[in-house]
């Protein structure tokens, strides 16, 4: 009895530690919803483009969250995605953070302002 009690005890411990690969969102920038390990990490909306600022002197590699690369150009602490990315994954060493475009964002481009809204699940 005592040695069910105590593996039943350890693996409520152990199943308490687990946690999701991305936590529910907290706002990062007024355009995207953030979770994971943000930190001090950004993303906006900038001429139908996604513009990441990270921490500064780090590397990050983009994917999305099928694990899919995204190039991006880094220009100082700033990284430019080709596109503008609805959902996107960033990763600096072990630190993984996700970032998914709020429910409604307004961008503007030489051909006029365009809505952009995440598909309905």
């Amino acid at each position: 009895m005592k040695q069910a009690l105590l593996i039943t005890l350890t693996a409520l411990m152990l199943g308490g530690c687990a946690t999701e690969e991305f936590s529910t969102g907290m706002t990062a920038t007024p355009h995207y919803m953030a979770s994971g390990h943000v930190g001090t990490s950004k993303a906006w909306v900038y001429a139908q483009r996604t513009i990441f600022e990270g921490r500064a002197g780090q590397e990050y590699l983009f994917s999305t969250p099928a694990g899919e690369p995204i190039k991006a150009e880094k220009i100082g602490d700033y990284y430019s995605l080709p596109l503008l990315e609805r959902d996107f994954v960033a990763r600096e060493g072990v630190h993984t953070m996700r970032f998914v475009l709020a429910p409604a964002t307004w961008t503007f481009a030489r051909t006029g302002a365009t809505y952009e809204s995440p598909p309905q699940q």
